[in-house]
């Protein structure tokens, strides 16, 4: 799926978050989006997404608008995507089977194949023994690696990382960069953080300043070294 965002504007409580961002992401592109906490990386996201829609401007999906779509078509194509939030986003009252189940469940899936996926992806991360557990008896990694498995359960052709490596140990964070690489291969990555996740490589950057586009290219490390500024 191709995105395009046509000058895209988003206010919250009145303050830009994003201001006349313009960008096409290709299907398997991979790119990194990063940029200083309130630049507007988890906005975007959103956006692409179809989760917010903008106040001003056009988001495509193949040159589709979905804010054009019926509620039902749009839910219905959302179905491409995965996002893997900076907060696991768990039903506390559900068990770590039932949180991946539940995607797609609601998008039509039988409940037998439902649960066989499911078993499968949380074997996939790690977690195959804890299909019974709920959410606040896992750790902090373990949280982070049941809302992976919820992303990717799906087989989404756009795969979206919210700063998923936030408050993860080295140890941690290495195995859940692996296991994003893992299920983005010939699928769409957009990764948002503050900086580059190690052992991950990225073709394009894009630099958000205050919700606009500062830069977007090849990896530029001399970015990360700007104090909330770009050269």
């Amino acid at each position: 799926m191709e995105l395009r965002a046509e000058a895209v504007s988003v206010r919250h409580d009145g303050v830009l978050a994003l201001e006349q961002v313009k960008l096409t992401i290709q299907p398997a592109e991979r790119v990194l989006v990063l940029g200083w906490t309130g630049a507007g990386k988890t906005t975007l996201l959103k956006v692409l997404a179809g989760l917010l829609r903008p106040g001003a401007g056009t988001l495509r999906w193949d040159e589709a608008d979905p804010w054009a779509m019926s509620l039902a078509q749009r839910r219905e194509r959302q179905a491409a995507f995965g996002m893997v939030f900076q907060a696991d986003a768990l039903f506390d009252s559900m068990s770590v089977l039932q949180n991946v189940e539940l995607p797609l469940l609601r998008r039509g899936v039988p409940s037998d194949e439902a649960t066989r996926r499911a078993r499968a992806v949380l074997d996939q991360v790690g977690l195959g023994q804890a299909l019974k557990t709920f959410p606040e008896r896992l750790s902090g990694g373990m949280r982070k690696r049941a809302g992976l498995a919820r992303a990717i359960a799906a087989r989404p052709q756009v795969l979206l990382a919210d700063d998923p490596l936030s408050g993860l140990d080295p140890a941690t964070g290495s195995e859940i960069t692996l296991r994003v690489a893992e299920a983005a291969v010939d699928r769409t990555l957009i990764w948002a953080a503050t900086e580059p996740p190690a052992s991950l490589d990225f073709g394009r950057w894009i630099w958000l300043e205050r919700g606009r586009v500062a830069y977007d290219g090849p990896p530029r490390p001399a970015l990360l070294e700007l104090d909330e500024a770009v050269a």
